[in-house]
């Protein structure tokens, strides 16, 4: 089922339409979730509300990409949830707490706009291996030894890459004026 037939079934409401965004998303919610989330039972209660926000938000919405509209909102619910009651994965640091020192904290929905907008121009003048090493580790929150395997890396390439990228994106931000 293409991404217009499932918005179309959503729109008129119809419940198959569930089902076709499970059969066809669920593994990437699952992915995002289980990269944040450390406890099962929260995971499948984020994985559930992740369908349910979609169901709440379209209509009115009309995403254009129906994949990056439904990875943000899983991987949103997901840090709503880790924040409210702390389900860290235990296996490591968890991966946004690496950036803290890198990006600063942003008081409203504008900064955080602009601060988006330069980690992109960032990340667009990374080579395209540091920049997806970047977004698996940040957008996706794979662990390292994940992204070593991906990527054909050992760990403590991995780690020193990130680390790295992150003095990078300081200096760069700081620069910016961010």
């Amino acid at each position: 089922m293409t991404d217009e037939e499932i918005i179309s079934l959503l729109h008129k409401r119809d419940e198959s339409a569930v089902k076709s965004l499970t059969e066809r998303f669920g593994g990437l919610c699952r992915t995002m979730i289980d990269g944040i989330l450390a406890d099962r039972r929260d995971a499948e209660e984020c994985f559930n509300s992740v369908f349910m926000r979609i169901w709440s938000n379209i209509p009115p919405a009309q995403p254009n990409n129906l994949t990056a509209y439904i990875a943000k909102i899983a991987r949103n619910e997901a840090l709503m949830l880790y924040r409210s009651n702390k389900s860290r994965r235990l296996d490591e640091l968890v991966p946004f707490e690496e950036l803290e020192g890198s990006i600063p904290s942003v008081e409203n929905e504008v900064e955080a706009r602009l601060t988006a907008e330069l980690i992109n121009r960032f990340l667009k003048e990374q080579s395209s291996i540091k920049r997806s090493v970047f977004v698996r580790r940040y957008w996706f929150a794979d662990s390292i030894p994940d992204i070593s395997k991906r990527f054909g890396m050992t760990e403590s390439a991995v780690v020193n890459l990130l680390y790295k990228l992150r003095k990078k994106l300081k200096t760069y931000l700081e620069r910016e004026e961010c």
